[in-house]
């Protein structure tokens, strides 16, 4: 989950070009030689060095962070093994958004098909328990629900998710057991499916719209959402936007989703780039630059802007959860400040760095922040979560309902 301003991304076709044609060398061989591995640390460095901000942070101690894993850096000969122990090195910056992404992820980070079974699955003693099952998908033309365990592919107990990919038109055979311990056997042919979960408005009572966004980035449908609201608005007092598990994407979207639910001209925070920051030094010689300050001095702020469909204009709450990061969390936080929308839930993730992807040598590529956002009443969310205004008891579904909804319910009706 990251923000990117859009700008930046249409900047970058011809690099994902240049991505795409780099993957082949690395797909075909997961080695590293200790060369390739070199080329890929000096253009990491020349990147955050030149181009990454979070205020107050010194990009160059990346070499130190790497200096005192030069033995596992050295010792990693494959693709994943280097990638984890950079990450590590990453990770030491202590703040979300700055990853090494390996040949492979960054070939297809903007992809919504894919080709396989279409589940999501995690590795358990017997195979794979599957834990989603993608709509339209051949696991769903099969029957594969969730809590089912794929006990074989092909006769071979499966290890690792990835092997429910393959080639387009293969034929494989699953052992299957059901959560009540019955097995069968199914076969599936590998075709290409949409990984993108459209968004969704149903009803929670007469008075209540329930409108479900899944992401910000790659699959976020303006047409869609602004139809559901357009379907919600001529009777739905109360709109409750579930945001669970969302984590982020781009810049321009939340701003069109932010302006379908708050006024016209809405200021609710501000990003704060190198360029504001220096811009802020320049104006106040001598002051601190922190980020209450800059964001306190900056005269351009985040604002909604007119779209073709009025913003809604009964009361909001937001549903949130620990999966609810970057642009959710942005979004949840605005609601909350700028049109006293409840939220309800434990808390978000607290990662909220504006972000951007950049190539790197021999195909792998750079998450790295660009921006630090503060909120229009001065509250970074960096490691500051927003949490809800009531939490909600786990498990979330008893009898078949929701109290996330039941929650949120019974706050809007509090509030009149």
């Amino acid at each position: 989950m990251i923000i990117r301003p859009s700008i930046l991304r249409v900047a970058r076709l011809s690099v994902a070009l240049a991505l795409l044609t780099a993957f082949p060398m690395i797909a075909r061989a997961q080695a590293l030689t200790p060369e390739q591995k070199d080329k890929v640390l000096t253009s990491m460095k020349t990147v955050l060095f030149e181009n990454a901000f979070v205020p107050g942070v010194d990009f160059k101690k990346f070499e130190e962070f790497l200096t005192t894993r030069k033995e596992k850096i050295d010792a990693a000969e494959q693709v994943a093994d280097f990638s984890r122990v950079v990450n590590e090195a990453l990770r030491e910056f202590g703040f979300s958004h700055i990853r090494l992404q390996t040949p492979r992820q960054a070939a297809n980070r903007n992809r919504t098909s894919a080709i396989g079974v279409g589940v999501n699955a995690t590795v358990v003693t017997e195979g794979l328990r599957v834990g989603r099952v993608l709509e339209g998908s051949p696991a769903e033309t099969a029957g594969l629900k969730v809590g089912d365990v794929i006990l074989k592919i092909d006769d071979v107990v499966p290890t690792k998710p990835e092997e429910l990919e393959g080639e387009e038109g293969k034929k494989v055979k699953l052992e299957v057991k059901n959560p009540a311990g019955e097995t069968r056997q199914v076969e599936v042919e590998y075709k290409r499916f949409s990984t993108v979960r459209k968004e969704t408005l149903t009803w929670a009572n007469d008075d209540t719209a329930v409108l479900k966004i899944w992401t910000f980035s790659a699959g976020y449908s303006r047409e869609n959402i602004e139809n559901l609201l357009k379907e919600a608005a001529p009777k739905a007092k109360h709109l409750i936007l579930d945001l669970r598990s969302n984590g982020g994407g781009l810049v321009n979207n939340l701003n069109h989703l932010l302006s379908l639910l708050m006024p016209d001209n809405t200021e609710y925070g501000t990003f704060i780039s190198k360029r504001v920051a220096s811009q802020f030094a320049e104006a106040n010689p001598g002051k601190e630059v922190t980020t209450d300050a800059v964001a306190a001095w900056a005269p351009n702020k985040a604002k909604t802007r007119k779209r073709s469909v009025e913003p809604f204009a009964g009361k909001i709450a937001v549903l949130i959860n620990r999966g609810s990061a970057s642009a959710s969390e942005i979004c949840a936080a605005a609601l909350r400040e700028c049109v006293q929308a409840k939220v309800v839930g434990p808390r978000t993730a607290g990662a909220v760095l504006a972000s951007v992807f950049r190539p790197l040598a021999e195909g792998f590529s750079l998450q790295y922040p660009t921006s630090d956002y503060v909120t229009i009443k001065g509250i970074r969310l960096e490691k500051n979560p927003v949490i809800g205004d009531a939490d909600v008891p786990t498990p979330a579904i008893v009898d078949g309902k929701d109290l996330f909804i039941e929650k949120a319910i019974e706050l809007l009706s509090a509030a009149g």
